[in-house]
């Protein structure tokens, strides 16, 4: 029952983002209007969370992020963006070609944020040096919707990000955990855990930041 309402959940936050997006692209200056989304304060909430355990862990503006799982309403990506890293490169990766189109419509109306945002669609395992540029890469939670595709996902990530790079992790905890997939600190093999917060608010999402350890090589002397 529980991953029923896992596919369930996906399938309609997918189709709530895209007819959103559909509505907020016939308005004029469409990032103007995010907060008609129902979900908006939330959204708002998230990356001001996010961006503050980063800062904390000595991220503060990476020039290039990656955002996993973006689909047709990107908000975690506008927001972050807009607000909090104001010089950063975004590339927003979806499976799904029209979503993305949706996505780039909407962020046609702000000139300076379309220089700074790219959506590609392919599968993420599909992805590999390419995962090597970004400083952190963000996971969305429904981005592999049982544990075995979570777990191939984030195998993938740890092998093709750079060393030192940055992962942020959605997850849930909780009764919280039950409309999503959860990552356990034991699910991040190869990761070096570097911070855990579960919100208590009307926030849903759990935040786990970890990062690629960084090899250094020992020469005999």
């Amino acid at each position: 029952m529980r991953v029923n309402l896992i596919n369930l959940r996906g399938r309609a936050e997918g189709l709530l983002e895209l007819e959103s997006a559909k509505f907020l692209i016939k308005t004029p200056q469409s990032l103007n209007s995010l907060h008609l989304f129902p979900y908006h304060g939330n959204y708002v909430k998230l990356p001001s969370l996010e961006y503050r355990i980063l800062h904390e862990n000595g991220v503060v503006q990476p020039k290039k992020v990656a955002f996993v799982g973006s689909g047709p309403m990107p908000l975690t990506s506008f927001i972050m963006a807009i607000h909090h890293m104001k010089f950063t490169h975004f590339d927003n990766f979806d499976v799904d070609e029209a979503a993305n189109g949706v996505a780039r419509q909407l962020v046609v109306s702000d000139a300076e944020l379309e220089k700074r945002m790219k959506f590609e669609t392919c599968d993420m395992v599909d992805v590999k040096e390419k995962l090597s540029e970004y400083d952190c890469i963000f996971l969305a939670a429904l981005v592999g919707l049982n544990k075995d595709e979570k777990l191939k996902i984030l195998s993938h990530l740890r092998k093709y990000m750079k060393e030192g790079g940055i992962l942020l992790v959605w997850s849930a905890n909780g009764t919280r955990a039950f409309p999503y997939p959860v990552v356990e600190e034991h699910d991040l093999v190869g990761f070096e855990l570097l911070s855990v917060f579960h919100p208590a608010n009307d926030v849903i999402n759990s935040v786990i930041l970890v990062h690629k350890p960084v090899f250094r090589s020992i020469i005999a002397l």
